[in-house]
């Protein structure tokens, strides 16, 4: 008997030891940071894609999201201590999934937000229904160059529309200056001599004496304040520090006593009698 009682506390404490222990293990197992890590890790050291297929499916179910069999998962995005991963279920959205180096883990996706796997963002590893490695979607140089070329060709009727219209815009803008230029040149060449008397910003090349402007203004009918109308049409305006300029429209004239601009003067009317003194 004695050895019977012996006997069950071995037992008993068997029992005690291995329950912590026991549930210890499945702690991990469950652990989502530790399949993380091990995920991480898988992939730094460059172990069998299958194996690494089967712990993304393990880890998309501990986050309670539905994964049945996985048959792609894209490493996105490959830095120092993160990795993006985007991995396909069968009959499932894109589900991603992050892993680091500290333990940190994340899994979300599986409702559409994901843009669909692209070989051309990285390599694509694809399953068979045993999970083996059935291919992966790596490009040769030649098909890299090939897609390459494929999304610059401008063989697509809207770019030659747009490449024309613009080439026709540069045509016409180049003509119109060149059009623009000829006429001005052409009325530059052909403008007769007489007419350059009256040009803006040019004095009058004619000297009137203090005593023949005198006559003129005696002779002219008053307008406005210190400016009169000559009968032979000609405007006398009077500037600020009392010089007497001639213009043929009384807009100059006006400017030139308001600003002192002399702005298009003409030549002033013959006087018979003009003394020698000039002002």
């Amino acid at each position: 008997m004695r050895a019977f009682w012996k006997l069950s506390g071995v037992l008993a404490a068997m029992v005690l030891w291995a329950v912590p222990v026991f549930a210890q293990s499945l702690d991990l197992q469950n652990d989502p940071r530790q399949l993380g890590l091990d995920i991480y890790g898988d992939i730094k050291r460059e172990v069998p894609p299958a194996t690494v297929g089967l712990k993304l499916g393990e880890l998309i179910q501990i986050y309670r999201f539905r994964c049945t069999r996985v048959t792609d998962y894209q490493l996105f995005t490959v830095r120092a201590n993160l990795i993006d991963i985007k991995v396909k279920c069968s009959g499932d959205p894109l589900y991603g999934v992050t892993v680091a180096s500290n333990g940190y883990v994340a899994v979300y996706g599986g409702n559409g937000i994901l843009g669909e796997l692209d070989r051309r963002d990285a390599v694509i590893y694809s399953f068979a229904a045993d999970g083996a490695l059935a291919r992966d979607s790596r490009l040769t140089v030649k098909q890299a160059v090939s897609e390459t070329v494929d999304r610059m060709d401008l063989t697509q009727g809207y770019n030659w529309v747009y490449m024309l219209g613009m080439a026709g815009l540069i045509l016409l803008i180049g003509v119109g200056g060149v059009m623009i230029w000829f006429k001005a040149w052409r009325r530059r060449k052909g403008r007769p001599r007489k007419r350059r008397i009256s040009e803006p910003l040019r004095r009058s090349s004619t000297l009137t004496t203090t005593a023949a402007k005198d006559i003129l203004v005696l002779e002219s009918e008053r307008v406005m304040p210190h400016i009169y109308r000559h009968p032979s049409g000609v405007f006398i305006a009077q500037g600020r520090r009392g010089k007497r300029r001639f213009f043929n429209s009384i807009i100059w004239a006006v400017t030139y006593r308001i600003l002192g601009w002399k702005l298009f003067q003409t030549v002033p009317p013959k006087v018979e009698t003009a003394p020698e003194d000039h002002q």
